[in-house]
């Protein structure tokens, strides 16, 4: 373990108010992001019903499940990387990083709108996907196209322009607000709708790849980046530059996988509930889904700010400071899901009455209450995975994943089957619990080994 005597003075001082700093950029996107959310949901649902937003939900979650499964998180590659040549002005190896990242994000974006395609066409009544949006379902994978921008992310997080990500975040929202309430001119429709989504991805896409192509160009980072772009195709095919960054494709592919088994806490509830027991129930579920995401969103938003504070520590080796810099993020964020969570016990069938009937209110307002319980214990142990891929420990980060999903898949499909959309919250509140016991006894074993993390 590195001596933080010496190591602190590589490191940039002030990380947890960098970190806080950031988040508050962040927050004050969510400011705007968050009303307008609720706002699309209250027109959608009162313009198409629950049944014609459920079915645009399950089409989003089969769409978006079917993006992550592809999704290679690239911007972690450009973090764990790319920083090293950034800040030590080495351009052309910084362009590498991000060519190959890129290049990770187009194939992802390609074999995700393939595969979705073939299945969707595939596997339609296995979806619970009803004659009506059969088209209009194969279409909607388009959308998938528009998923791949973790390169963009990536890049935004490296330079510290957390700014741009907040103006980027409330895109979509804008343009779904806007599409929505034009449906009462007279066209709304499941169509429509579906529309709106998927001019709402490319929008976000478009945004946030303009905004990190302009901060490259800010930073003279551009000039000669399309030549490193065709180079690299050589470099990998002969192996070159797997050489040069040794370990890179394992950790892309770790990456990948990890956030393919973190799906089951991300759209497949939504899938579940629609294939088992029908688009008005999976309509409810995302909205109780999305409620409990956006309360939780503030703790939640900690972790997108603590992998670049977290990496250049590790970068540094101060090794205490990182410790220290992960028990103040759990308590914080742990701290400000539980007032939450408790808020919610008060508002929440208030909250949920504004889109849905009250018998829609009483249905979902169980599952919401269990799904954000299941988002405090998330933030409870928010740093625990970062910790984890930022020391190199990328395959225990990935086995817990596993053995959560071994026991939460099988138990969400007998308790939807079993007890309809009440089934899902204890599932979903239990899967995440065994998670982040897992992950916390993994990253208490690696801090008492002999060589701490680094192992």
């Amino acid at each position: 373990m590195s001596d933080d005597s010496s190591s602190s003075q590589a490191a940039r001082p002030g990380g947890i108010q960098r970190v806080m700093s950031n988040l508050g950029v962040l927050l004050g996107g969510r400011a705007v992001n968050a009303p307008l959310s609720l706002l699309h949901i209250w027109l959608a649902t009162h313009l198409l019903g629950s049944y014609g937003f459920g079915l645009v939900a399950m089409m989003y979650a089969f769409a978006r499940t079917m993006g992550d499964i592809v999704d290679f998180q690239s911007w972690q590659t450009v973090l764990h990387y790319g920083l090293k040549p950034l800040t030590q002005g080495d351009r052309r190896s910084f362009q590498k990083i991000v060519s190959f990242s890129l290049l990770l994000d187009g194939a992802g974006g390609l074999l995700g709108f393939g595969g979705g395609v073939l299945i969707s066409l595939l596997a339609m009544n296995f979806l619970g996907w009803p004659p009506q949006i059969h088209i209009i379902g194969v279409v909607y994978c388009v959308s998938i196209l528009f998923m791949a921008s973790a390169t963009a992310t990536g890049l935004l997080r490296v330079f510290d322009r957390y700014d741009l990500l907040a103006v980027q975040g409330t895109v979509a929202t804008i343009v779904r607000v806007i599409g929505t309430a034009s449906m009462a001119l007279g066209w709304a429709s499941v169509a429509a709708l579906a529309s709106v989504w998927i001019a709402a991805e490319a929008a976000a896409w478009g945004t946030i790849f303009f905004m990190a192509a302009r901060e490259m160009y800010r930073r003279g980072l551009i000039r000669g980046l399309f030549q490193e772009m065709l180079g690299i195709i050589p470099e990998l095919l002969n192996g070159q530059f797997f050489r040069a960054y040794p370990g890179i494709w394992r950790f892309a592919l770790n990456t990948n996988l990890n956030s393919t088994l973190a799906l089951a806490f991300g759209h497949i509830g939504t899938l579940v509930v629609g294939a088992f027991v029908g688009p008005t129930s999976a309509g409810y579920y995302r909205i109780a889904s999305q409620i409990a995401a956006g309360i939780a969103k503030p703790a939640t938003l900690i972790q997108t700010t603590v992998y670049p504070e977290m990496a250049q520590l590790w970068r540094d080796r101060a090794m205490n400071r990182l410790y220290r810099m992960t028990g103040q993020i759990a308590l914080m964020a742990g701290g400000i899901g539980t007032a939450l969570l408790l808020l919610t016990l008060f508002a929440g069938r208030p909250l949920l009455q504004l889109y849905i009937e009250h018998t829609g209110a009483t249905e979902a307002l169980p599952v919401t209450l269990w799904l954000l319980a299941a988002e405090v214990v998330t933030v409870w142990g928010l740093p625990l995975e970062p910790l984890l891929f930022t020391t190199n420990r990328s395959g225990a980060a990935i086995g817990a994943r596993i053995l959560e999903c071994l026991f939460f898949l099988p138990a969400l499909v007998m308790m939807v089957r079993q007890y309809g959309l009440s089934g899902v919250g204890p599932a979903t509140f239990c899967g995440v619990t065994l998670l982040i016991t897992i992950q916390l006894v993994l990253v208490i074993r690696a801090a008492r080994s002999p060589d701490g993390l680094a192992a």
